[in-house]
């Protein structure tokens, strides 16, 4: 097949950091061909897509050596605008590509650049915004949108457009299982189509489904593994990429040794936080009503649900971002409208979704002082809990990391750093949305089990598309759909709810699966390396299990 891209040992430096993000990569994808690209958070994953779309050098200085082509002609020398043309690009952070006020304004968008008629654009819209499943948004105002609704406005803006290439940064982080199904079935579908694709994700084992051609894994800028998809599952580090179950049984000999996190009895407690028949909305839409929920002060607590369903909306109610229109919302058993903001402060330790909405100041340390400076910590108090926060989030090994600007560092680091800024005001519950986006396992492992054994955490509650950790480290999870609570249950009881995996925008995983076929109570479910190191022990001759090839 006609090679589409071209990538002849390539090297790219930052200007702004002086660092090397990439050495000597090479990469052929032809037509028909759907490459995966994985590695750790910081490996050079997004600057290998930024030399393909262009953005390097034009958007980011950077020495860049080694040649690039795609579609036939080299990156080097065309515009932005040319290479978009070739190349559609769906970010990590979907926010940074969305310009339309509404989702139909942003997908026309572009053809409108080309100067195409417009009844071509018309009925450009409205086919894409089908496939994708988002007509019910096209008239929607873009900054209302949820983030995992926003990324799949911002992949119709790609497929609108008619690319011979598509570059996908993460698709997976802000969607739900079946949002995730249905745009990674339409880059299947644009590949068989005659296109190529290059997808990077941390979540190996939803992107196996679909049958790359190749894997490439990076580790600090250079390739480690290029090749097959069997040959990646035999050598891929089992501790730092997510791969299938049965993968982890077969292997289980390599499986690292994972700490249990502390837990902490919350019997007879009062709920940190309380809803007593609470609607909450924006202006006259309303997104949530009927919320009767209590969290416990010592709780792990995941929400679970569809893109729009309100999870966020849900727990913004606790740091008064959204006001309740109906009911009584309740901290530490006190109406929240007599807390103060400080007070607010640090009881919840709030990170958001999006790490832009949190990152202001011009180097980190002056983000880690911000808070504690406001509540009248000593410069050497703001130190210390600085250099504690920032080895707990695994940003401590980063070079000169108190004197980077926030907006240098990559977009999984960035999210840490903003749980990081959560950390440092030493609250008493840390609300967490979407936090391992843009984290490879190990760092996801390593930096939850470090918040959730930090002192002053009490409990957690993290909202999350990605089930595995809803099943792993929740004492309790609750389900959102259509505007309700359709579920509140314990991980191994909810495992078993087959009428809530039928719905809420949920999908089993292989872990899930194992769960059901291998654990009879409905008690504590074991990390997955444990479990699979049980597994292998009772049948250590048996084959791994094979799983299942695209839906």
């Amino acid at each position: 097949m006609t090679a589409l891209i071209e990538v002849h040992d390539a090297s790219v430096r930052y200007l702004s950091t002086g660092q090397a993000a990439l050495r000597s990569i090479s990469l052929t994808v032809a037509r028909g061909d759907l490459t995966l690209v994985s590695g750790p958070s910081g490996c050079g994953k997004s600057t290998l897509l930024r030399l393909l779309n262009g953005l390097i050098p034009h958007a980011y200085r950077a020495e860049v050596s080694g040649e690039v082509v795609v579609g036939g002609r080299p990156v080097a020398g065309r515009t932005i605008r040319d290479v978009s043309t070739v190349v559609g690009t769906m970010l990590q952070d979907p926010r940074k590509q969305i310009v339309g006020t509404t989702v139909a304004a942003e997908i026309a968008f572009g053809p409108e650049n080309l100067g195409l008629p417009r009844e071509e654009i018309r009925r450009r819209t409205t086919e894409v915004a089908g496939r994708v499943g988002i007509t019910h948004l096209l008239d929607r105002a873009t900054a209302g949108l949820s983030g995992g609704e926003l990324q799949m406005v911002a992949f119709a803006g790609v497929l609108v457009m008619h690319p011979e290439i598509v570059v996908v940064d993460e698709p997976l982080a802000n969607l739900d299982p079946a949002a995730s199904l249905r745009l990674m079935r339409e880059v299947r579908r644009f590949v068989d189509e005659g296109g190529a694709a290059v997808v990077v994700e941390h979540r190996v084992e939803e992107i196996l489904k679909f049958e790359p051609a190749e894997v490439l894994y990076l580790e600090d800028g250079t390739t480690r593994y290029q090749g097959p998809v069997e040959g990646f599952l035999r050598v891929a580090p089992v501790g730092h990429v997510k791969l299938p179950f049965g993968t982890l049984v077969s292997r289980a000999r390599e499986l690292p040794a994972v700490p249990a996190p502390p837990r902490r009895e919350d019997q007879g407690t009062t709920p940190r936080l309380e809803y007593r028949g609470v609607a909450l909305g924006y202006g006259a839409r309303t997104v949530l009503s009927g919320i009767d929920l209590a969290l416990g002060a010592r709780q792990r607590v995941a929400v679970l649900g569809p893109n729009g369903a309100g999870k966020s909306t849900l727990l913004r109610a606790a740091v008064l971002l959204i006001a309740a229109s109906r009911g009584e919302v309740l901290v530490d058993g006190a109406p929240i409208s007599e807390r103060s903001i400080p007070s607010l402060a640090t009881t919840f330790g709030y990170v958001f979704q999006n790490p832009g909405q949190a990152l202001f100041s011009a180097t980190v340390g002056q983000e880690l002082a911000f808070g504690p400076r406001n509540l009248g910590w000593s410069p050497r108090e703001i130190a210390r809990e600085s250099e504690k926060v920032l080895r707990a989030t695994l940003l401590d090994g980063e070079k000169d990391i108190m004197d980077r600007p926030p907006r240098t560092l990559s977009f999984g680091q960035q999210r840490r750093l903003t749980v990081a800024l959560a950390l440092a005001m030493r609250p008493r519950t840390l609300i967490l949305d979407e936090p391992t986006a843009g984290q490879d396992l190990h760092t996801t492992t390593e930096f939850i089990g470090h918040a959730l054994a930090a002192d002053s955490v009490e409990s957690v509650y993290f909202i999350t598309h990605d089930v595995d950790l809803a099943l792993t480290y929740a004492d309790r999870i609750i389900v959102v759909d259509q505007g309700r609570v359709v579920a509140d249950a314990s991980p191994a009881e909810l495992a078993r709810a087959e009428t809530v995996w039928s719905g809420a925008g949920l999908q089993p995983t292989s872990l899930l699966r194992a769960v059901r076929d291998h654990l009879t109570d409905a008690g504590s479910i074991p990390h997955p390396f444990d479990l699979a190191r049980s597994l292998s022990l009772l049948s250590p001759s048996s084959p791994a299990p094979q799983e299942g090839t695209t839906p």
